[in-house]
């Protein structure tokens, strides 16, 4: 009678296989997920920059063209480190919108008043605010800066408002700080063309 030598593998040969194949499913995986993860913190980091970027490019014609209110107010209202209010005309009527960015956790928002009623008077309730910018994760950093005729930076807007010539706008954009502390900086200088004095 013929000895049966049929051959196979072992439970241990078995779970060995097996273990392997697990192991390297877990790191195949986790090497997926992170690429995943990697694609789009870069999709969302490049919308949010781009977002920025066009906020500060509105931002920047709004301060340029600023002027004196349509009742008499000096064209630079509210001059703080995250917030700057002023009043500018940003459509196509003859009166000028008080405009308020501020940042706000971390977006930044814009507010707009459309002055009303004999005489004109901007009313605070009828302010429209929107988000701008999304992502700002300035924290210390000031978002709004000020210097007068000479470059000097004013430390004390407020008081000083009427020597303010340049702004300065700042938004560091992060999309996951927690996760990726990869910041990138969107910034501009803008001129105020009615304050201008080498004209």
């Amino acid at each position: 009678m013929k000895a049966n030598n049929i051959k196979g593998f072992t439970l241990l040969e078995i779970a060995v296989v097996v273990a392997i194949f697990i192991a390297l499913s877990i790191v195949g995986a986790d090497f997926v997920i992170s690429g995943l993860k990697a694609n789009i913190f870069g999709y969302e980091q490049d919308a949010a920059v781009s977002n920025a970027r066009k906020a500060i490019n509105v931002i920047n014609q709004e301060i340029r063209e600023a002027a004196q209110s349509d009742r008499g107010d000096y064209l630079l209202d509210t001059v703080a480190t995250n917030t700057l209010t002023f009043f500018s005309n940003i459509d196509t009527d003859v009166n000028a919108e008080k405009i308020r960015y501020f940042l706000d956790g971390t977006s930044l928002k814009k507010g707009v008043i459309h002055p009303t009623g004999t005489p004109l008077e901007y009313q605070s309730a009828n302010e429209v605010v929107t988000k701008v910018a999304d992502y700002i994760n300035n924290q210390s950093l000031a978002a709004f800066t000020y210097f007068d005729t000479n470059n000097n930076q004013i430390t004390n807007p407020t008081t000083y408002k009427k020597n303010i010539r340049l702004i300065h706008i700042t938004l560091k954009i992060n999309v996951t700080p927690n996760r990726a502390p990869i910041d990138y900086i969107v910034d501009t200088d803008v001129q105020i063309r009615n304050l201008k004095d080498n004209l």
